[in-house]
């Protein structure tokens, strides 16, 4: 080991090397603090003072319970999580969107659980239809907690995009998004919505997605839609890496 730089300094850069080697990849957990320790044969005050120091530099994140992960650059990024209005941007269609409901709830028990809350803790429940060139193509309800968006209410959801209130006003980081993707034949109230009057099939999609609060990785919104796929596709892309 360097006699010129301290012990955690030698681990924070060791640590930087791995992943600048691609030793250890975006969004891979690293080994634990009790590994680390017997990997560099320091004491973990020198392990977390050097990840402690990762995470607020943005090379690592935290997710509670689970451990420590690197941070996924940018120009590494395989896939992109697009809105439903930056979708229908990409096909060359004028996107446009009508707030249905907005209202502040207690969480309940399904909700709570899927969120990392308590069953009386607030939501914020915002419920849009989504149009391209004027033609409906998607109702979408999303599902987020209060407390991590103040004042939220005040925003005006006919005319603002949800994810760039978000980035721009709360200077959300997303991470990642979890989809369930099923073809689903709607209610009377979407189809209705959606001048779905041949009944056809619906893509709906059941969402959990992650930003980073407080440097660790933590449930924002869950979200539920349902989608016309005559006007909007959904391509997914799988890579072996």
């Amino acid at each position: 080991m360097a006699e010129k730089i301290s012990k955690y300094e030698y681990v924070k850069q060791n640590i930087q090397k791995k992943i600048a080697d691609h030793e250890w990849k975006g969004n891979q957990v690293i080994p634990s603090e009790n590994k680390l320790c017997e990997y560099y044969q320091v004491s973990r005050i020198t392990i977390r003072r050097a990840m402690d120091e990762l995470v607020h530099e943005g090379v690592l994140y935290r997710i509670k319970g689970k451990g420590c992960f690197v941070r996924e650059k940018e120009t590494d990024k395989l896939s992109h999580i697009y809105s439903f209005t930056e979708a229908i941007l990409l096909q060359g269609k004028q996107p446009s969107k009508q707030q249905i409901s907005f209202s502040k709830e207690p969480a309940g028990t399904e909700i709570a659980a899927k969120m990392g809350l308590t069953p009386n803790d607030e939501v914020y429940k915002i419920k849009c239809l989504y149009l391209a060139d004027q033609l409906p193509y998607c109702v979408n309800t999303s599902i987020l907690p209060t407390y991590m968006f103040p004042k939220l209410e005040f925003f005006d959801f006919n005319k603002n995009s949800l994810y760039e209130i978000l980035k721009t006003f709360y200077k959300l980081s997303m991470t990642r998004v979890q989809q369930t993707i099923t073809a689903e034949l709607g209610n009377a109230d979407i189809n209705t919505l959606l001048n779905n009057t041949e009944k056809n099939p619906l893509l709906k999609i059941n969402a959990v997605s992650e930003c980073l609060y407080q440097n660790n990785e933590q449930v924002f919104e869950l979200y539920e839609s349902y989608i016309l796929t005559d006007i909007l596709s959904y391509t997914v892309e799988k890579y072996n890496i």
